[in-house]
């Protein structure tokens, strides 16, 4: 396998519901792509989470604050950034799945869920880290594209 992109991403609470694209070249003759990537930490629990919890209750909840469950009732709190890929001829699929820990395949014949199957256009393509939720200060996310290239050994 070709390393096509590794890189690192820190994520600030100010990223959330924002989109990071990250580009990368795929070479001809390439067969199959592999999106590796994760990110850390997922959750906010115990105390830490409590302010944030309790100003959506009172926010959302107005008068009827008093009513709801204990704020332990909605632990863990959880960071969510998902994935979405352009191919240089358009939308290639999305990821958009609650886990941390995530690897896509997409191939002529086959593709992950949620990613299409097709050839692998030669030429400049675009992964894009949709962050929808960052309940902690910072997220750090590690992705890793690697290519599988006709006729090489790699």
């Amino acid at each position: 396998m070709k390393t096509l992109l590794e890189t690192d991403a820190h994520l600030l609470r100010a990223s959330e519901k924002t989109n990071v694209a990250l580009t990368f070249t795929v070479p001809e003759a390439v067969s199959l792509l592999r999106i590796t990537y994760f990110y850390a930490p997922k959750t906010l629990d115990g105390e830490a989470a409590r302010p944030a919890i309790e100003a959506c209750l009172r926010r959302d909840a107005g008068e009827f604050y008093p009513e709801y469950p204990d704020w332990t009732h909605y632990l863990p709190l959880k960071n969510l950034v998902t994935l979405s890929l352009d191919a240089p001829d358009g939308f290639r699929g999305c990821a958009h799945r609650q886990a941390d820990r995530q690897v896509h395949i997409l191939s002529r014949a086959e593709a992950s869920p949620g990613f299409l199957p097709g050839e692998l256009a030669a030429g400049e393509w675009k992964l894009v880290l949709n962050v929808h939720a960052l309940v902690t200060e910072f997220c750090d996310c590690h992705i890793k594209i690697e290519a599988e290239v006709d006729g090489c050994g790699d």
